[in-house]
């Protein structure tokens, strides 16, 4: 890329960290004092040059740009990497519509047969009270005839609704506890090389890894911010600063000396 992209905000407090870490480094230090500055002085200087370098923040910046594009490449990567894990673990833990099948069946097993008896019931019970009627006759044969009919489809249900649950239960029951202890085998040697040569690639070790390389982008990211772009700046500013004073130095010195001479 041509252009640098210009630091984010999220960035800022790490660049000012580097900024800090450059400030106090012995070079400056050394600078500093060559300079005549000490004490409150040189605390002056050290909040100017800061204030410098935070201004020219953006122009620092560019000294380590392939670092940062890197960087910002490999956290791009690591946040698309999180969300694909966390839409694949809501995907995992939903219910599948044969779940919802499968739960709904022992219900049904169940309410069924009570469905079905309640019906024969209450058609058996007004058949045969309308039978006492030579008016109503041919209602209550028809009622009766529909309690029968329900009576056959709750016992067909209950026999049903009986083998599963019975299957349900077979499938959903823990297996005994096996009394006598297990030993268990140790690997060979070249079973133990071989898995550790070959670790396991779930979603941990994937996270891992791309933590790692998100910290290692970043380090030398900084690395190459703090030694390219910050130190070759305050070494500039510095010189800026100190060589008027050195300019002015050598003439009141040149100065003396011609009155010197005048007066000899």
């Amino acid at each position: 890329m041509t252009a640098p992209p210009g630091l984010q905000a999220e960035d800022r407090p790490d660049f000012e960290r580097a900024l800090h870490q450059a400030l106090r480094t012995a070079e400056i230090r050394a600078a500093l004092r060559r300079n005549g500055a000490t004490g409150d002085a040189g605390d002056a200087d050290i909040q100017r040059l800061r204030s410098q370098a935070l201004v020219a923040s953006e122009l620092i910046a560019t000294a380590a740009a392939p670092e940062y594009a890197a960087y910002l490449r490999q956290r791009a990567a690591a946040a698309t990497t999180a969300s694909a894990a966390s839409t694949a673990s809501v995907r995992s833990g939903s219910p599948t519509p044969s779940a919802g099948v499968r739960g709904l069946l022992p219900v049904l097993a169940v309410l069924t047969p009570a469905l079905a008896g309640a019906s024969t019931a209450a058609f058996l019970l007004l058949g045969g009270l309308l039978g006492l009627l030579d008016s109503q006759r041919e209602l209550a044969d028809a009622l009766l005839a529909a309690g029968l009919t329900s009576a056959t489809i709750a016992a067909f249900t209950l026999v049903v609704g009986a083998a599963c649950l019975l299957v349900t239960a077979v499938r959903h029951r823990a297996p005994a506890p096996d009394p006598r202890p297990r030993t268990r085998p140790r690997p060979r040697p070249r079973e133990r090389l071989r898995l550790h040569r070959h670790p396991p690639t779930h979603p941990p070790h994937l996270g891992h890894r791309v933590d790692a390389a998100v910290a290692t982008a970043r380090d030398a990211w900084l690395r190459a911010l703090l030694h390219r772009g910050i130190l070759p700046f305050l070494r500039d500013r510095l010189e800026r600063s100190h060589s008027p004073s050195r300019t002015s130095r050598v003439q009141s010195e040149e100065s003396s000396r011609k009155s010197e001479r005048g007066t000899t």
